[in-house]
């Protein structure tokens, strides 16, 4: 992956690289004809870092790395900030929430296992390399890049704690969307149709408020961008209500967490492995508190053990 990776236009100033994660790159040239690159997001390691920049290197004019821009803190997205920072000094940005993570990534994977986790979820994959944000924002808020591109950051959370979208307007009047992982290609929910989610609710409002945003073009965190969002906004809640009804058809008897989880991961004849394991157990279990606090079904402890059943 340190080769030259292909580079999607979508506006003037604002493009694609369309990696196993989605990196949007803006480049803006300066007057003594150098280009500074604002990046969304970094991808998972330094493989990723290395990507960006021999393909920045390769489209523009002396590239300079000015910052990572990122939609949250999972080390899919933000794995190469720190590799990127030591290489060129570049500043890291993200709101409050996600930059608390950032600088303490033991928090995704205790999260996700609900208590210090076993050493072999000390990966690349759940645990990014530690980074302290140089600039942060709460979600909602404006700023520019070089008085050029308009930022907007849009609150998408559910996905993840604090996870922002943001809606850059280029300067031929183009408005793009990365919306992080609120949003997710048609190939990838094929793929995976059960995906991780921090709160089943929140995840809903933010995939309907995508549905009012007006842009040219919408890049989810993972798959294939598209222009209309509409379609992909309701597939994309499909998945969603299709696994929470998964979870009422299988609570018609009594079941504890761990017995949901083998029910409805062999509902979707998914082999569990520990990253899949802990992935959707912790998915599962967010979709339990909404629909308990919902009142569409409730938990009683017996036996000194915790099951669950329809209200």
């Amino acid at each position: 992956m340190s080769e030259p990776t292909e580079l999607i236009q979508l506006s003037e100033n604002i493009f694609l690289l369309p990696l196993p994660t989605n990196i949007g790159l803006i480049a803006l040239k300066q007057k003594d004809s150098t280009t500074n690159i604002y990046l969304i997001d970094s991808g998972n390691d330094e493989r990723y870092g290395k990507a960006v920049l021999e393909t920045a290197e390769s489209r523009f004019t002396e590239p300079r790395l000015k910052a990572v821009i990122n939609t949250h803190s999972h080390a899919d997205h933000c794995g190469a900030n720190q590799f990127l920072k030591e290489k060129t000094g570049c500043q890291i940005i993200a709101s409050t929430g996600e930059a608390a993570v950032m600088e303490c990534p033991v928090l995704e994977t205790g999260l996700i296992w609900g208590g210090m986790p076993v050493k072999e979820l000390d990966t690349k994959y759940f645990t990014a390399s530690a980074c302290v944000a140089d600039k942060t924002f709460k979600s909602g808020s404006d700023f520019w890049l070089e008085e050029k591109i308009h930022v907007q950051t849009i609150a998408l959370k559910g996905h993840y704690i604090d996870q922002t979208g943001f809606l850059l307007t280029d300067t031929d009047g183009k408005k793009i969307l990365f919306a992080g992982d609120a949003l997710s290609g048609r190939d990838t929910i094929k793929k995976y149709w059960i995906q991780y989610l921090f709160n089943e609710n929140q995840a809903k409002q933010s995939l309907k408020a995508l549905a009012k945003i007006e842009a040219d073009f919408y890049v989810p965190g993972h798959g294939q961008g598209v222009r209309e969002i509409e379609g992909l906004v309701e597939l994309n809640l499909l998945a969603l209500l299709e696994t929470e009804n998964m979870i009422l058809d299988e609570l018609k008897t009594p079941k504890t967490a761990e017995q949901i989880l083998q029910a409805v991961s062999l509902r979707n004849e998914i082999p569990l492995k520990l990253s899949q394991y802990v992935l959707i157990g912790c998915t599962l279990r967010s979709y339990l508190s909404a629909l308990c606090d919902s009142g569409k079904i409730k938990y009683e402890i017996k036996d000194n053990l915790m099951f669950w059943s329809l209200a």
